[in-house]
Formats: structure tokens, sequence, C-alpha cells
């Protein structure tokens, strides 16, 4: 009996933080309000803790973004319609990321829809582009914003509660290219870099450890050919368990591949001075 009194009292701590009222009755009318109250977690605990931490994650966000925050290793993969290819038109960009078993856990699609965004997307140089990472269901995982740039390319990283979590900023680096991963107040906390002919692999590091490598990989001739959809994994060491620093090198990734591999330009990078040597 007394091994049942203390499960029922942890439980109660669990579900009802700031209460030591009794639990009332499953089916009387308090029940159903506390349990509509308990089951919504997202409002409660947004603006909690560090952005993007998997704590305050509810438990459906964490689930399907698993992969990102624990997995070894990460497949994206880009997706092209088949009129962008015939026609050459720009439309939104669109990933799948799956972990290393190849199972989706979050979709990637830039926002947007319609005439009006198309022309923008295609013909206005100062485009701001906005890209976001929903889990099946439809829930906000991830935000990536790409401003216009001049010269250096960027994105500003979001939580799933519209909290900043950094910035992914490239930097002017010869030989090979690079990216700086930089907190909210302006911190490095990790530097990418990649070789100046054929940037097929990215390497990350922090403290000049290697932590991540993000890779192209070779998506097959009429693709490679005909569209700019790559395929890419993200790999990364056993010591790498920091899942908001993991979702800040998915965000690298993004990045690499619209800088050195989309044939858009919304700016004169650096990347498209090389793009001979691709």
């Amino acid at each position: 009996m007394g091994n049942k009194t203390d499960s029922g009292r942890g439980s109660d701590l669990e579900l009802d933080w700031g209460s030591r009222e009794p639990r009332p009755q499953e089916g009387a009318p308090d029940a159903v309000t506390r349990s509509a109250e308990t089951a919504v977690l997202e409002p409660v605990l947004a603006g909690k803790g560090p952005p993007g931490d998997p704590r305050y994650m509810s438990m459906e966000l964490r689930y399907s973004m698993a992969a990102v925050l624990s997995s070894p290793m990460l497949r994206m993969r880009q997706f092209r319609e088949t009129m962008e290819i015939l026609v050459g038109w720009e439309g939104r960009n669109q990933y799948s990321i799956s972990g290393e078993d190849g199972r989706n856990s979050v979709f990637v699609g830039e926002t947007g829809s319609g005439w009006t965004s198309q022309l923008l997307r295609n013909f206005w140089p100062f485009h701001r582009q906005r890209m976001e990472c929903m889990t099946p269901t439809g829930m906000l995982a991830l935000a990536v914003e790409f401003p216009w740039f001049l010269f250096f390319a960027r994105v500003e990283v979001f939580s799933w509660d519209g909290r900043p979590m950094g910035e992914v900023v490239q930097r002017l680096s010869f030989p090979g290219r690079r990216f700086d991963i930089v907190s909210p107040t302006g911190v490095v906390l990790a530097t990418v870099k990649g070789p100046l002919f054929k940037p097929w692999t990215f390497r990350v590091f922090q403290r000049d450890e290697e932590v991540a490598v993000i890779r192209k990989h070779w998506s097959g001739l009429v693709q490679e050919t005909f569209s700019d959809a790559d395929n890419f994994s993200v790999e990364f060491q056993p010591s790498c368990t920091d899942g908001r620093f993991r979702q800040l090198v998915l965000a690298a990734a993004l990045l690499v591949d619209l800088t050195y591999f989309d044939n858009r330009r919304r700016g004169v990078s650096l990347g498209s001075l090389f793009k001979f040597f691709d």
C-alpha cells in the first residue's frame, strides 16, 4: 500500500507542479479542465530556458525532432518539381530531413505562395527568404531566415517559440571557404570549413576539434545536369550531443546548399565568385 501511495504522489507532483490539492476523481468537471491544461504544453513552456532547448519542447515536438537532436547522421534531400526542371522557374525550396534509419523527421519548406511570392523569388534581389522546419503533424520545429546579402551570405535561426538561437555567417577565407556559427550575443560557437575547389565536404570545428561533417552527395546524372536539387548528409561525432547546437548545424547545411549549389543568386556572394571552380 505504501508503494502505491508514493507512486500516486509522484504522479501528482509531475502533472500538477503548482498545487498540493487532492487530485479530482476521473470524470469530474475539474478533471476535464485540468486534463486540457496539461495536454497543451507549448504555450506554457514557450519562452522558458535557452532557445531551442529540447527539455522545454512538448513531447510531440521532441519525438519528431529526435533525429535532429540525437541521430549520428541526418539525411537531407531537396525536392524539385518537374516544371522547375523543364522551364527553369524557381519554386519554393523544399527538403525532407531524416535520421540514419531513413525515416522522415521534419520537412523544411520555404514560406510564401502565389504569383506575388513567385515573382519576388525570381526577380526581386532583396527578397527575404524564410524556411520553416515542420513536423509531420504541421508543428513548427525551427525557422531559418535568409536576408538579402551583397557579399557575405548569412542565416538567422529561430527556435520553435520564435526566439533567436543564433546566426550562421559567411566569412572571407582564402584559400578555402568558411562560415561561423554565432550565438545571439555574437560569440563564435563553431567554424565550418570547406575546400576552395569542388566544395562537396564541409567540416564543423569547435575549439579545433571536428564535431560534424556536412557532405553533398551525387544525385544522379539527370538530376545533377538538369536541376539544382541536392542530397546532403550531416554526420555528427559522438561528442556532439548538444541539441541546440545540432539545430544550428542543420541551418548551416541549408546555407551551404543555397550559397554554393543553388543556381538562384539573391546577392553577389563569394560562392558566386568561385562558381566556375564547382
